[in-house]
């Protein structure tokens, strides 16, 4: 998509850039709700197709971003020159979020690895969080692919309420915690799960 001549004809060359981001924001998508899916039932194919996807993520940064800088220098109508600037941003944060679906995936390694078996109370509150984030991230896609601002304007609320999910989470391990109910070495992954979960939510908005 990302052709050089196009760059004389900057609207034409913005538009395509902005195809090429929302092909970015669908790979980054999938990586993620896949990264999810292995803490619960580790596969390492899906595990090794995370992988793949991210390296795709770096490579769409890489050349997205090349060809921005171009586009930049151009002569460009303030819309034109508003969306590049914007796409610049929001490709950083596509970046982001595949590289906490890696880490979501190291995380869902431990737990294989080291057998972990959370609480039926501790995977009930993580099933509530885990919908919350799987909505804010495809919200946010398809937002982002059809540019539509009022869809976009959803996204900020949702993020509070998974900040607040992510609270309710803790609070309640520190409860079963203290009741002897669950152990430290399992808190230790259950953070892990909590501080990328709330981050990428953080890039959605």
């Amino acid at each position: 998509l990302l052709d050089n001549r196009l760059l004389s004809t900057p609207s034409v060359a913005v538009g395509r850039a902005m195809l090429t981001g929302g092909d970015m924001a669908e790979i980054c998508r999938t990586a993620l709700l896949q990264a999810m899916s292995t803490t619960r039932k580790w596969d390492d194919a899906i595990a090794d197709e995370v992988n793949r996807k991210e390296d795709a993520v770096d490579h769409y940064e890489d050349v997205l971003g090349t060809y921005l800088v171009k586009l930049s220098a151009k002569n460009l109508s303030r819309e034109d020159n508003r969306t590049v600037n914007t796409l610049l941003h929001t490709i950083n944060d596509f970046e982001r979020i595949s590289d906490h679906a890696v880490n979501l995936l190291k995380t869902g390694q431990e737990i294989h690895e080291k057998n972990v078996a959370f609480s039926r109370e501790a995977l009930d509150d993580l099933s509530v969080l885990e919908a919350a984030l799987q909505d804010i991230v495809n919200r946010t896609v398809d937002a982002f692919q059809k540019g539509d601002c009022y869809a976009a304007g959803k996204i900020e609320p949702l993020e509070q309420v998974v900040d607040g999910l992510v609270r309710e989470v803790k609070t309640r391990h520190i409860a079963r915690l203290q009741a002897g109910a669950c152990t430290i070495e399992y808190g230790f992954v259950l953070d892990d799960l909590l501080t990328n979960y709330e981050r990428i939510a953080d890039h959605c908005s």
